[in-house]
């Protein structure tokens, strides 16, 4: 294969937030919530089994895509997500992430894993590993700062 062909590969990043688990979902399942820690205003999300998410940012690279449909949602407990990235209009990535939301020691454990096809010219999975972990420490600050946080039935 030339260095043009498409590789694959995969990568996990975990998490432990001290925030209780409907918290964590709340973050991800609400638009408004998700746009926050995405900074991303313009997110279009339909957060349901067959739904689409689309958004956008701008940096020095140009105009960055990500559109997503939703597979699976398992309430609380899984998102299974495909989505591309695409830079100017060139899709360079193409992946399948599973986020995996546990109960741990009253707080949440979050398990993102992406499986990627990566199509040069690409960052390729360390420029969605970068991305991904600046995110999740996004939510990290998010969470800390939301103040409409579910209540925890007693």
């Amino acid at each position: 294969m030339d260095e043009q062909s498409q590789h694959h590969r995969e990568f996990t990043l975990e998490r432990l937030y001290p925030n209780c688990k409907e918290h964590v979902w709340a973050a991800w399942s609400i638009r408004e919530k998700k746009a926050a820690w995405l900074g991303s205003e313009g997110l279009e999300m339909d957060f349901s089994p067959g739904g689409a998410e689309r958004s956008s940012f701008r940096n020095f690279m140009g105009e960055h895509t990500n559109e997503g449909r939703y597979f699976e949602i398992k309430e609380g407990q899984r998102i299974v997500l495909a989505y591309s990235m695409a830079v100017n209009g060139r899709v360079h990535t193409v992946s399948l992430a599973t986020i995996l939301f546990e109960d741990a020691s009253g707080g949440t454990r979050l398990t993102y894993t992406e499986q990627m096809c990566v199509m040069p010219p690409s960052d390729g999975m360390e420029g969605r590993q970068h991305g991904w972990s600046a995110l999740l420490d996004s939510l990290t600050g998010y969470l800390a700062s939301d103040t409409d946080r579910p209540r925890r039935h007693e």
